[in-house]
């Protein structure tokens, strides 16, 4: 079964790889939702239920810390504030894709925070009470809680330390690879949390075209630019199917208050 709603197909390597097979068959029965913000960007969306005439209140006549926050805002943004925003926001999306180096904003999605992101996969790919992902620990404690959160099982295999290394143990995957064939996700934090180790993206495409795996590899970039340039996996997914990179814009923008 297709994948509903998707625009454009993604890249077709590596050939080991179905995404199609590993989401959940409820999920990708799911028709997508669709209201008329999808086709029509101006005028009196009488669908909504919006309030044509605007804010009810001027700045001036509301409390201090509403009247503050509307005084940030220019007068076309305040007239603005009765309508629904749009659903896909796709001017921010194609700007990030830009920076990021992906084809275009179908290639990008926007959470409320990369924890919302890490939630959905979770909801997505794996069946509660039956599937499991690996994580590679010392590493980010969310992907724990949110497996637990979401009755999945959790499979540790922990990172090289020799050395202060802190590096994928390559070998150790492989064996649980082969006897766990079922793993759904594979988290790869990178840098790491709290390791501060960064994983070369040879070692991550070796995951990638590794047929032991037929799992999703989620490479989650949230220090990424602090990082030497060219340490980050974002063009991969250009390349393999079977990738997806996180980032967000709490850590080096300083803008975590925006989700």
């Amino acid at each position: 079964m297709p994948i509903l709603g998707l625009k454009s197909p993604g890249p077709s390597s590596p050939s080991h790889f179905s995404l199609e097979s590993l989401i959940r068959p409820n999920i990708l029965a799911l028709q997508p939702y669709r209201c008329a913000r999808d086709d029509y960007s101006a005028g009196v969306l009488l669908d909504a239920n919006e309030n044509a005439i605007g804010p009810a209140l001027p700045p001036a006549k509301l409390d201090s810390i509403a009247g503050q926050t509307l005084s940030l805002l220019s007068e076309a943004e305040i007239a603005s504030l009765n309508r629904y925003p749009s659903p896909t926001h796709d001017d921010l999306k194609r700007s990030i894709a830009k920076f990021r180096g992906v084809p275009n904003e179908e290639w990008v999605f926007l959470g409320v925070g990369s924890d919302e992101v890490i939630d959905m996969l979770y909801r997505v790919l794996c069946v509660p009470g039956k599937d499991r992902v690996m994580t590679c620990p010392p590493t980010y404690g969310m992907y724990k809680v949110t497996a637990n959160v979401n009755d999945v099982g959790v499979l540790e295999v922990p990172l090289t330390t020799e050395g202060g290394r802190f590096q994928l143990d390559e070998k150790a995957m492989n064996e649980a690879f082969k006897a766990n064939p079922d793993l759904k996700m594979l988290f790869i934090c990178s840098p790491g949390n709290p390791t501060g180790t960064i994983i070369p993206l040879d070692a991550i495409k070796r995951v990638l075209e590794n047929p032991l795996f037929r799992g999703v590899v989620v490479v989650d970039e949230a220090y990424i630019d602090f990082s030497p340039e060219g340490s980050s996996a974002a063009n991969l997914v250009n390349d393999y199917a079977n990738v997806c990179v996180t980032q967000t814009l709490s850590k080096s923008f300083g803008l975590a208050a925006i989700r």
